[in-house]
C-alpha cells in the first residue's frame, strides 16, 4: 500500500510518501521553492506530478485555520492533486496536534509513551485553537487525550490578533512576540534561545549587540527561556507522576529548543526521553501518514520507525561540466579544514528538518579561535549565534556531559562543555560554556564519520563544526544545482562530493567577507 500525505500548512509545508509501513520519500516546499518555511506547494506537487507514481491513498489536510488560506490556494491544489494517480483522494479534518504525536511516538520505538506537543498553535476545534496538548498512546490501543489546553475564538476574532494578545498565549507564541520586539524575522525563536544564555555573560556580546537595549533584551530572553522551560517540565513531572507513565516523547514546534530539552534530561533522571527529529510542521505529513496507514486496515505490519533522517532527495549524477574539479582523499578534505577553510559537504539523501546532519553541511576548524566570528560572517548571521558540533560518537562523553544520553544523532541538546572541549574547541563553544552536538557513527554516516576520525588523527579533537549549508535567511541546499549556486554567491569556495571523491572549487576573487 502507498500513501500520500499533503497538510496544507501556513508555514513548513512538506509531504511524505509512506509505501507499506516505510517512508520512502519526503521533501519540503522551501528546498525546492528556495523561499524559507515556504507555507506553499506548488514545487514538490510538480515534482510528485512528473514521477508519475500510482498511490492508493492521497490524504489531503485542510489548513489549521481555514479563513487563514484562500480559497483560490486550496483550489490549486485540488487542480494539480487531480494530475497525481490516485483511486482515493481524502480530505480530512486537521488534527494538528495529534499528527506531531503520531509523529514522535511511532519513531521512537516506545510501547507506549505520553506525547506532550507544544507549539505556537495547533487547529481549531468548536472555535477554540489547541495551544498545548498531552497524548497517551499504546501501540495495541486507541491514544487517549490526557490534558488539553485551548484558547477560545468568539465570533469575528481573528486568529492571529487572539494568540498574539498579551505577550503571545502559547509557549511557541511567546517566542514570536519576543522575536517581534528584538525586530527579527519571523520564525526566529531560535535566535531568541540563542540570545538567552548570554545572561550573566553579557560581557561577550559583540557589536552591534553590545548596547544597553540589547542587554536588557538578554534578559527578556532568558526570562522566557526559564518561564517556558520550566512550565513544561512540571507538565511531564505532573502527568508521569500521575500516569505512572515514565517513557516521554516531545513535539511540536517547542522541541526545537535544544537548552529545555537539556534542562529536563537534568531534571527527568528516572525518565525515558525522546524528542521528535523532526518536531515542528515541517513533521505534520509524516504523522499523517503513521496515523492514516494505521487507521486503514488492522491486518497492516507495524510502522518501522525511522533509523535516520537522511530521507529526502538524492542526485542520481552529478553534472560537473564547466566546473573546476578534481580528485581527493579524506585527508585532503581535512587540510583544506585545517587552512581555515569552509568546506561544503554534499552527499545521499537529504536531512528532513532543520539540522544540517553531514549530507548537507558546511565544516569548519572548531579549534579557531574566532571561528565563530568567521563563519556568522561568510553566512550572514547575527554574531552572538552559536554552532552545533559533530563528534565521534565513542568520544562525545569525554567532552561533553551527556548525562543519560548514550548517543545524540539528531543535535536536540545543547549540552554542558568539559574545560577539553572549552579549550580546544572554542568556535562551538557557546556564552554559557554549551554545545548542541551530534554525535556520529559510522553505521550512521560512514563517510562523515571518516572525515571527522581523520581530523581527529591529525590534531586529537574528535569533532567539527557543522553548520547548515545555506546563507542566512535560505533554506538548507536540496539539489547539487542549488550547491554550486550557494558556492558562486559567497565565500565558499569548496565543495566536496564524498560518493565521487571529488571537490568542487569555486573562487570568489571579487567577493569579500564584508
Amino acid at each position: 500500500m502507498k500513501i500520500l500525505t499533503i497538510p496544507l500548512m501556513h508555514h513548513d509545508t512538506s509531504i511524505t510518501i509512506l509505501e507499506n509501513n516505510k517512508i520512502i520519500d519526503y521533501m519540503m516546499e522551501e528546498r525546492f521553492s528556495r523561499l524559507k518555511h515556504d507555507y506553499k506547494c506548488g514545487k514538490i506537487l510538480d515534482i510528485l506530478i512528473k514521477k508519475n507514481i500510482n498511490f492508493d491513498y492521497i490524504f489531503l489536510i485542510p489548513p489549521c485555520y481555514k479563513n487563514m488560506l484562500s480559497h483560490d490556494k486550496i483550489e490549486k491544489v485540488q487542480e494539480k492533486i487531480k494530475l497525481i494517480k490516485t483511486n482515493n483522494l481524502i480530505e480530512l479534518e486537521e488534527q494538528h496536534h495529534l499528527y506531531h504525536a503520531y509523529s514522535g511516538f511511532y519513531n521512537s520505538n516506545f510501547d507506549e509513551s505520553l506525547c506532550f506537543i507544544f507549539d505556537g498553535a495547533g487547529c481549531v476545534v468548536n472555535d477554540n485553537v489547541e495551544i498545548g496538548s498531552i497524548y497517551y498512546i499504546n501501540k495495541f490501543e486507541e491514544e487517549k487525550v490526557i490534558y488539553k489546553k485551548f484558547l477560545t475564538i468568539s465570533e469575528g476574532e481573528n486568529v492571529n490578533d487572539k494568540l498574539f494578545e498579551n505577550g503571545g498565549q502559547s509557549v511557541g507564541i511567546k517566542y514570536d512576540v519576543f522575536a517581534k520586539k528584538c525586530k527579527f524575522s519571523e520564525h526566529s525563536a531560535g535566535k531568541v534561545m540563542g540570545l538567552a544564555q548570554y545572561k550573566n555573560r553579557e560581557k561577550k556580546l559583540q557589536y552591534p549587540y553590545n548596547t544597553k537595549e540589547w542587554k536588557e533584551r538578554v534578559d527578556g530572553a532568558y526570562n522566557l527561556q526559564q518561564e517556558t522551560q520550566n512550565h513544561v517540565l512540571n507538565l511531564i513531572k505532573k502527568y508521569t507522576e500521575e500516569t505512572g507513565v515514565r517513557n516521554v516523547v516531545i513535539s511540536g514546534g517547542y522541541g526545537l529548543n535544544c537548552v529545555a530539552n537539556y534542562h529536563y534530561l537534568k531534571n527527568l533522571k528516572d525518565i525515558n526521553l525522546y524528542i521528535d527529529p523532526i518536531c515542528f510542521d515541517a513533521g505534520i505529513s509524516i504523522g499523517a501518514a503513521y496515523y492514516h496507514y494505521l487507521q486503514s486496515s488492522q491486518d497492516l505490519p507495524p510502522i518501522q520507525p525511522l533509523q535516520n533522517v537522511y530521507i529526502g532527495h538524492q542526485e542520481t549524477s552529478y553534472d560537473l561540466k564547466n566546473l573546476q574539479v578534481q580528485k581527493v582523499s579524506y585527508e585532503d578534505i581535512v587540510n583544506l579544514i585545517l587552512q581555515k577553510n569552509i568546506v561544503a559537504l554534499f552527499q545521499g539523501k537529504s536531512e528532513a528538518g532543520q539540522r544540517a546532519l553531514g549530507n548537507r553541511s558546511l565544516l569548519f576548524d572548531p579549534r579557531v579561535l574566532d571561528g565563530k566570528d568567521i563563519v556568522n560572517q561568510i553566512k550572514k548571521r547575527e554574531n552572538f549565534r552559536p554552532f552545533a558540533g559533530s563528534i565521534l560518537q565513542e568520544e562525545a562523553s569525554k567532552w561533553f556531559d551527556m548525562l543519560s544520553l548514550k548517543e545524540s544523532p539528531y543535535m536536540q541538546y545543547a549540552m554542558n562543555a568539559y574545560d577539553n572541549a572549552i579549550e580546544q574547541a572554542p568556535a562551538i563553544i557557546h556564552a554559557d560554556n554549551t554545545c548542541r552536538i551530534q554525535t556520529v557513527t559510522e553505521e550512521q554516516n560512514p563517510h562523515f564519520y571518516s572525515l571527522i576520525s581523520c581530523f581527529f588523527e591529525k590534531t586529537g579533537v574528535p569533532m567539527l563544526l557543522n553548520t547548515s549549508f545555506n546563507l542566512g535567511g535560505e533554506p538548507l541546499v536540496e539539489t547539487f544545482n542549488h550547491a554550486v549556486y550557494t558556492l558562486k554567491n559567497s565565500m565558499i569556495e569548496y565543495l566536496y562530493l564524498p560518493e565521487i571523491e571529488t571537490l568542487v572549487t569555486i573562487k570568489n576573487k571579487n567577493l569579500s567577507y564584508q
